[in-house]
């Protein structure tokens, strides 16, 4: 089967980490056996994974960071404390003026900035530039927009976001019997929590060593209103990732591709937009951690 179908069906599997068989048939257009067995093949290969994720502030992380970090000498050491912080969710060696960018995900500022003397603390650590974003526009890994001020979560819910954590597409009679609860009752919690921006599942493109599908980070900086780039980005196939941010860029970029001839085009159309006053760019040579979930805390009465 073409790269051009598994291009298509992780495309609609970022949007719905959850959608059935016939509904992604539909959306790209190929037999349902056909996008079976290479929905099966995809996530049996290990390229991809579906994954669920609470809302950041859900989990009380109200601070999002992107962290450039140039080193002297080899990365290792750095990279291993960067990978074992709970602040960080993605880690990765890049190409350009630094060697590694990670996000980070903190409930203050105060502690992003302890997070970020920590990292400065080490001794293989030139520079370190941070990037806070004001708010994430499109993302592939988390749920759009605010949380709904309306959302209240039971221990159920928590149980179910847990569950679907450690496998995005564990069928609802699977779910129901981990919870006590009928397939139709999950189901219903399920969608309730997606719709209410709680909980988004999504496909989840592991960039490894070797492997063939490139990914490319940017920092735009922009003259006037975002509103025309920001909308042209969200209907560009190829963007997982685009936050306002404050500091060296006005919005942060993460595009995914099959080839990097698609990602060169990609930058060329947006060098095009009259609102683009400078475009840098970064490859994804190596993604060390990308890892969105997190534990909730329960609260005792």
């Amino acid at each position: 089967m073409s790269d051009g179908l598994d291009t298509q069906l992780i495309a609609a599997l970022q949007q719905d980490g959850r959608a059935s068989y016939s509904d992604l048939a539909a959306r790209v257009g190929a037999p349902r056996t056909a996008v079976s067995a290479r929905v099966q093949a995809l996530l049996g290969s290990g390229d991809v994974e579906i994954v669920a994720v609470a809302h950041p502030q859900l989990l009380g992380l109200t601070t999002l960071a992107h962290v450039s970090v140039a080193v002297s000498g080899p990365a290792d050491e750095v990279v291993g404390a960067l990978c074992a912080t709970d602040a960080s969710v993605f880690v990765s060696a890049v190409s350009g003026a630094y060697d590694l960018v990670a996000e980070l995900r903190v409930p203050s500022d105060r502690e992003l900035y302890g997070a970020l003397a920590r990292l400065r603390a080490q001794p293989r650590v030139r520079e370190v530039n941070t990037l806070l974003y004001t708010d994430v526009v499109t993302s592939v890994f988390m749920p759009q927009g605010p949380l709904r001020s309306d959302v209240h979560v039971d221990e159920t819910d928590l149980r179910l976001i847990e569950l679907l954590e450690r496998d995005g597409r564990m069928p609802f009679v699977g779910l129901a019997a981990r919870v006590g609860m009928s397939p139709s009752a999950a189901r219903a919690r399920v969608s309730r929590l997606v719709t209410s921006r709680a909980l988004h599942v999504a496909a989840v493109v592991r960039r490894g060593a070797g492997s063939g599908r490139p990914a490319l980070g940017a920092g735009l900086n922009l003259g006037g209103d975002d509103e025309h780039v920001t909308a042209f980005l969200a209907a560009l196939p190829g963007v997982e990732f685009v936050a306002r941010t404050v500091g060296r860029f006005d919005l942060v970029i993460t595009l995914g591709a099959d080839s990097t001839t698609r990602l060169h085009r990609i930058t060329e159309q947006l060098k095009a937009l009259d609102e683009v006053r400078g475009l840098t760019t970064w490859a994804h040579l190596e993604v060390f951690k990308e890892h969105y979930s997190r534990g909730i805390a329960r609260t005792t009465p």
